[in-house]
């Protein structure tokens, strides 16, 4: 069994875990962006451009959070996620400088997995609000119920998009 952790040791060691999140959430604003973008007039535009407005406020929430632990956030680590966001566009995809239907089924795949982790914060702050009173379940829970909405929303876009560029089975 794991010995208790002090108090001081706890804070920091959430400090640290909101500041990552909060690296993250930067890194997902930025790639849902893109996507968007990258999806400009077609199907996946307006799906893309709601869930891009919920990440938003997502960040906003996690922002408030952190502020109400007197936590503040990272600007490196936004700062990282932003830049890791971008590395992440260096991938085989098919076409040297354009946009292709791998592409979107790839970016998919990485707003899915951002959203998942996202929802495990949601969960894991949720054990933590019996301890921190400042942030109420119920708020977690709302949060965690929309990321769960996001990732159906992500997850059907992504049925679709790897049909279109890999063709149907059967």
């Amino acid at each position: 069994m794991e010995p208790s952790l002090s108090p001081s040791e706890s804070r920091r060691l959430l400090a640290i875990y909101l500041r990552d999140h909060y690296g993250g959430a930067s890194a997902g604003l930025a790639l849902v962006r893109r996507c968007r973008e990258a999806n400009r007039g077609n199907e996946y535009e307006r799906v893309l451009s709601d869930i891009e407005q919920e990440i938003a406020e997502d960040r906003l929430s996690l922002i408030s959070v952190m502020d109400r632990l007197d936590i503040t956030p990272s600007k490196l680590k936004a700062a990282l996620g932003r830049l890791a966001e971008f590395v992440g566009r260096i991938k085989s995809n098919g076409h040297l400088t354009r946009y292709s239907p791998s592409s979107r089924v790839v970016e998919l795949e990485g707003l899915a997995a951002g959203v998942t982790t996202k929802r495990n914060l949601w969960r894991a702050l949720s054990s933590v609000s019996d301890i921190e009173t400042t942030i109420p379940r119920r708020e977690l829970t709302t949060l965690g119920d929309r990321a769960t909405a996001q990732l159906d929303l992500i997850l059907a876009a992504h049925e679709r998009a790897a049909a279109e560029a890999f063709g149907r089975a059967g």
